[in-house]
């Protein structure tokens, strides 16, 4: 339900870490996820063109550098006011709509039918 916390197995990122600007992804597992895949001398990676960019990883540290010194947890807050503000009316709109959800800054309008 709402308010579960949730620890995923792999996490994938894209253009988020270098704020955009940029063509850079990273792949986060947890540690049993890593253990399975690199016992017996495998190796988790993808080794595009760009892999290992410079100027990307340093865009990266430097977008990041922003957001940890920026007050995103009140922004998120105020995302996730405005989202359940706006969203919610919409569990009342009649049968089509089987929950109306919101965690953070991500909001959920879950349909009873596919639309197509």
């Amino acid at each position: 339900g709402s308010g579960s916390i949730v620890y995923p197995d792999i996490v994938c990122l894209g253009k988020a870490l270098t704020g955009g600007y940029m063509t850079m992804g990273a792949t986060i597992t947890n540690d049993r996820v890593a253990r399975g895949i690199s016992d017996g001398g495998g190796v988790f990676m993808h080794g595009p063109t760009f892999m290992a960019n410079p100027l990307a990883c340093a865009a990266s540290l430097a977008s990041t550098g922003l957001l940890l010194r920026s007050p995103w947890r009140r922004r998120v807050r105020d995302v996730e006011a405005a989202l359940v503000e706006h969203m919610s009316p919409l569990a009342e709109i009649g049968d089509a709509v089987r929950e109306v959800r919101v965690l953070g800054a991500i909001g959920v309008c879950e349909l009873r039918e596919p639309l197509c």
